[in-house]
């Protein structure tokens, strides 16, 4: 049977968690804020991505975060694929899965990045700077006439767990991303897994 595969990116298909550390650094910096270590991020970062921020910076706002995060997403390491990640995107294409992707990464990073990783021609369609993610979960449901109950959303924190809920799909945690993994499996995920090749036995 055909399933959906929804993906956030960053941390789930995308290995730049170092690259955002470094982002985080850089901004601290500009702002005048704390330095923190990568557990600390890993602990405190959730999702609507301003939670994790204005934990940190109440003042900041979305604006003023997108202009400095894109002027710093140059100046870091570059972000790689993790290591079964076209494997899996792969499998899943040639099974004939449908492949989306939902992320809040900024198109000019995430696009370049997929064709990179050569799996940018694998996904049906690819939806980038999304803040809140239940709402383009439900886009793509009520376009591409989903079925909720085949259609899964697999992501690295609990804020992405918590907006594929609230758009009605099944979840899955992975906990190889931005999030520790006992925070994530607190949001309940329908499956916490530590490898995405681990999908391909979920089906």
């Amino acid at each position: 049977m055909t399933k959906t595969f929804i993906f956030d990116w960053s941390g789930t298909l995308s290995d730049n968690f170092h690259s955002f550390c470094q982002v985080y650094e850089l901004i601290a910096k500009e702002l005048g804020g704390k330095s923190l270590t990568q557990n600390e991020i890993k602990n405190t970062f959730t999702l609507p991505y301003m939670k994790f921020w204005n934990l940190h910076f109440p003042d900041l706002t979305k604006e003023k975060e997108d202009r400095l995060y894109l002027k710093f997403i140059h100046e870091v390491e570059r972000a790689k694929a993790y290591p079964t990640t076209k494997e899996t995107i792969e499998h899943l294409h040639k099974m004939g899965h449908k492949i989306f992707v939902v992320s809040s990464d900024l198109p000019l990073k995430l696009l370049p990045e997929a064709k990179e990783f050569g799996i940018s021609e694998l996904f049906t369609e690819i939806i980038s700077q999304s803040h809140n993610k239940n709402k383009q979960i439900k886009y793509l449901l009520e376009k591409h006439n989903l079925n909720p109950e085949d259609t899964f959303y697999i992501g690295d924190t609990s804020g992405d767990v918590e907006e594929g809920k609230i758009a009605g799909v099944k979840t899955k945690g992975i906990s190889w991303g931005f999030q520790s993994k006992d925070i994530l499996a607190k949001s309940n995920p329908d499956f916490l897994i530590d490898d995405i090749a681990e999908i391909k036995d979920i089906i």
